[in-house]
């Protein structure tokens, strides 16, 4: 992890400095997290288009080979239906790597919210900070109590946040939607105890990612 931190400090160093000019203005430390967040979502827009039309057009190939692979694996077997399957994806400029498209929008924010990690993990300034509903921006959220067990809300909604998107993004597989289910539950388990701080900022991004979602599936339809 000193390793990525290493060679993430521009854009951490960026952050805080946004971080530190937002919150001047707003005199608010939640609600700048939440300014910074979408900044930098507006600032990787043009690279997150290109990468959701790749996502799109690789998404809509399979779907066209769906009908062909399952004729395939239903009626040939071994060097037969590997032949014939290449043959398929070779037809349709495919290859199976091409899948991994399906996280591409994922996988493009990660270095800016492994970034908000090591910003916002151990920040002095957030300590004994409250925002909203939030006690302390500083620690985990912890804002259930049932029967003396302390639940932290904030991660178990920014990952049902991403599990919608799954399912409302358009023209995309059952295959593609588990994959990108699989991953944000196993963020999830990961960020869990992390800071109220680290969590705001992924909720705002994932809630922007699902509102872009939305939008892209409403001009599809």
């Amino acid at each position: 992890m000193e390793t990525i931190a290493l060679l993430l400090t521009p854009v951490i160093s960026l952050m805080r400095v946004m971080l530190e000019v937002l919150n001047s203005v707003v005199l608010s430390y939640g609600f700048s997290i939440i300014l910074l967040s979408m900044v930098m979502r507006l600032l990787m827009m043009p690279i997150a288009k290109r990468a959701i039309r790749a996502e799109q057009r690789h998404a809509q190939i399979q779907l066209q080979m769906a009908p062909s692979l399952a004729c395939i694996r239903a009626n040939f077997e071994g060097r037969q239906r590997f032949e014939r399957t290449e043959a398929l994806y070779e037809k349709h400029d495919y290859h199976p790597i091409h899948s991994i498209t399906s996280l591409g929008p994922l996988l493009l924010q990660l270095p800016f919210l492994l970034a908000a990690l090591f910003l916002l993990t151990g920040y002095d300034a957030l300590d004994g900070q409250s925002f909203l509903f939030i006690d302390d921006l500083g620690a985990a959220d912890g804002l259930i109590s049932f029967q003396g067990v302390v639940i932290n809300l904030l991660p178990l909604l920014l990952t049902a946040v991403a599990i919608v998107e799954a399912f409302v993004k358009p023209n995309t597989s059952t295959n593609s939607k588990l994959k990108f289910i699989v991953v944000a539950t196993v963020i999830a388990v990961l960020i869990y105890p992390l800071s109220a701080a680290v969590c705001l900022y992924w909720l705002t991004s994932n809630l922007w990612s699902l509102i872009v979602s939305i939008k892209t599936r409403s001009l599809a339809e």
